[in-house]
């Protein structure tokens, strides 16, 4: 019984140190994705190079926490995020500024989602192989849904033709009878 409650609390304990290693780098990359959208929705273009300025602190700050955290997968979204927040943070004009911030808007995202993956399982359990899988999985299912989503279409736009070229045979054909 006691044994099987210190295991328990080792695998609980284990958990929550995974997680909490990355709760400042996933804190940190939050709070940069925040102020990329509020420069992505900036009407101003020095507000909008304000928010990208923000965002890209808090991206570096991200940078320096994630060697605490362990998730690797995560340092190249961080590195492209930077490099697209330094030039959204001082642009040409303001649609190359909004341009660049959408892309790190990108990177950021695809941040937060490998550092929710490391931290969703047991880091001891798991091996960078098995959550390269699970990346895999996952979008290869986005990808055959997609699939099913053109495919769908297609049936869609063959019906819509056929119904076309039977109401084109009707119109060509009260043409000739009416001699048009």
């Amino acid at each position: 019984m006691i044994t099987r409650f210190l295991l328990s609390l080792t695998f609980i304990l284990t958990t929550l140190w995974a997680s909490a290693k990355c709760d400042n780098t996933y804190t940190s990359a939050s709070y940069a994705l925040n102020h990329t959208k509020k420069s992505i929705s900036a009407k101003n273009f020095d507000h909008q190079k304000y928010y990208a300025y923000k965002a890209l602190e808090a991206l570096e700050n991200a940078k320096k926490l994630i060697e605490t955290c362990g998730c690797d997968k995560a340092v190249d979204p961080i590195l492209d995020g930077i490099e697209h927040l330094e030039k959204a943070s001082d642009p040409k004009d303001f649609e190359m500024g909004r341009y660049y911030t959408k892309k790190a808007f990108g990177d950021i995202q695809d941040l937060i989602n490998q550092l929710d993956i490391f931290t969703q399982y047991d880091l001891n359990a798991i091996t960078n192989t098995d959550v390269s899988l699970e990346t895999e999985n996952v979008e290869k299912k986005l990808l055959q849904k997609e699939l099913s989503q053109i495919k769908n279409q297609q049936l869609i736009l063959a019906r819509k033709q056929e119904i076309l070229e039977k109401r084109k045979k009707e119109i060509e054909e009260k043409l000739i009878n009416t001699g048009y």
